[in-house]
């Protein structure tokens, strides 16, 4: 392993990383966004918007990721280029397939998320809201400095659940293109004909993030529940 690590493939598993670490961390926090916005909207006034939603969890959570995928990878790409042909003067611009990927990711991710969310506003008292503007906040800080910060303290170890998702949805990467952890280990072992040594690389680096990551959010619960007392 080491042999092949000091060849050159040890460059190659690391520029994987942080291709995968990227895309995952990216996707997190638009999936994170999308659940607080999705939330707010089921919670507003606004007739339907709460079945809008509904309907929103339901479907992407029904479907399979690498299906919205590959539907986004090959469909924006062609809208783009289709609106860019009805426009005078326009150039030739092809989308880069990380948007796609990252995309896709947080879309899914983003239904998980707004379950999340909705869970955990669901039995947060009314008056908060009225409470916070009595202290003299507005309606949006007495979300972020009043609401969110109960939220979050209800549903963080399942944000450490969907970040371990987020890292593992990035093995549909290589699907596109993408040089990922689990494309560049096909490659080295397609190359090497050393199947075992390089996806067992790739299984390696995906335990030490689930295990860098549980730890992380353990701590960040613990932190969470001291500042609660």
């Amino acid at each position: 392993m080491l042999d092949y690590l000091t060849s050159g493939w040890g460059l190659q598993f690391l520029r994987a990383i942080g291709t995968s670490l990227t895309v995952a961390a990216l996707s997190f926090v638009f999936c994170i966004l999308i659940g607080i916005l999705c939330t707010l909207l089921s919670r507003n006034d606004f007739r339907g918007s709460a079945s809008l939603v509904n309907l929103y969890t339901y479907v992407f959570r029904s479907l399979p990721d690498i299906l919205l995928l590959i539907l986004i990878f090959y469909s924006l790409d062609g809208a783009i280029q289709s609106l860019l042909n009805r426009l005078p003067g326009s150039s030739d611009i092809r989308l880069n397939a990380y948007v796609p990927a990252i995309m896709s990711t947080s879309i899914v991710l983003g239904a998980y998320a707004t379950e999340l969310f909705k869970a955990g506003w669901a039995d947060i008292p009314k008056g908060q809201f009225e409470a916070g503007q009595a202290l003299g906040f507005t309606r949006v800080q007495s979300l972020v400095l009043v609401i969110l910060p109960q939220v979050y303290r209800k549903i963080i170890p399942h944000l450490g659940s969907l970040s371990l998702i987020s890292m593992k949805e990035t093995a549909l990467l290589s699907v596109i293109g993408i040089p990922d952890i689990v494309r560049t280990a096909s490659i080295g072992a397609r190359s090497t004909g050393s199947p075992f040594v390089f996806y067992g690389i790739a299984i390696a680096i995906f335990v030490i993030f689930a295990i860098l990551c549980s730890r992380v959010f353990a701590y960040l619960e613990s932190r969470a529940r001291a500042g609660a007392q």
